[in-house]
């Protein structure tokens, strides 16, 4: 059976996300270590971080979302240092908490070719990776939506990023809206054995690990990021069926990053759970 989950706040403390999970039903999570949008990390005690790893273990499958600012991609030297510097710390941090999965989008590739932001996404991990080898928190390259210089759009990108990597602790996860906007027809049967065998023939099936459980604001194709709540936007209620209900899939962890709006996490969870 899939473990359904949320993003929760990690607003005051991360202490505070098992209750906030719990709270809403949840059986995994997914938090920020920091503001999204802010390079400065705010200072955890020794003391939580041993009360996190005693709450840790009573769940399974925590994920910690990089921040959006990093992009290991970028022709910017300094940018790019600092995404390093980040990820590192971070990815330090998560194995000392015991964190199952430290998820980040690969990059974007601005000013320059996909190839060229490639190859700069593999020297960036490069560097993380001769440094510290994590012994806990297995890496998660997210798909993206295919909006300009986006990259890890396709499971062909997917590959290239991770094979350099793959006698590491690496994997993907598999956001629905982004690879539904990306092109990806998910929400029919036709389109999702589609997907599933494009990603058996590239990164392999067993290197997806989880599934960020999102419906869609823009039209298959549309190729911009906007999440909507389960079966109220253009992929409606199939393309979850479908990924629930399949053999390899089913053994997932899902996390909803839907709107954060009155009690919908509740609803969410609730709409998949009916799926179920």
């Amino acid at each position: 059976m899939p473990r359904l989950g949320v993003h929760v706040s990690s607003a005051g403390s991360i202490i505070n996300t098992f209750e906030r999970a719990k709270q809403v039903g949840a059986e995994v999570f997914q938090f920020f270590l920091r503001s999204p949008r802010a390079w400065k990390a705010k200072d955890i005690s020794p003391e939580e971080v041993e009360t996190f790893k005693k709450l840790k273990k009573s769940w399974d499958y925590i994920m910690v979302h990089a921040p959006y600012l990093l992009n290991l991609a970028s022709q910017d030297d300094s940018l790019r240092k600092k995404s390093v510097e980040v990820f590192l710390e971070e990815l330090k941090l998560c194995d000392l908490l015991g964190v199952d999965y430290y998820n980040f989008h690969p990059g974007t590739a601005k000013g320059i070719s996909d190839e060229e932001g490639i190859r700069n996404i593999i020297r960036s991990l490069e560097e993380v990776f001769s440094t510290y080898t994590p012994k806990h928190t297995c890496v998660l390259f997210e798909n993206t939506a295919g909006e300009k210089g986006d990259l890890g759009k396709n499971f062909e990108e997917l590959k290239k990023l991770i094979e350099p990597f793959k006698d590491l602790k690496v994997g993907v996860c598999i956001d629905t809206c982004h690879a539904f906007a990306y092109g990806y027809a998910i929400n029919t049967a036709e389109g999702f054995n589609a997907f599933k065998k494009e990603a058996e023939s590239t990164v392999g099936i067993e290197s997806i690990k989880a599934v960020h459980c999102n419906d869609s604001k823009v039209p298959l194709g549309g190729k911009k990021d906007r999440h909507e709540h389960i079966g109220l936007g253009y992929m409606g209620t199939q393309a979850f069926r479908l990924f629930l209900k399949d053999p390899y899939f089913s053994n997932l962890p899902y996390y909803l990053e839907t709107p954060k709006e009155d009690d919908w996490d509740r609803k969410n969870l609730q709409t998949l759970r009916s799926i179920l």
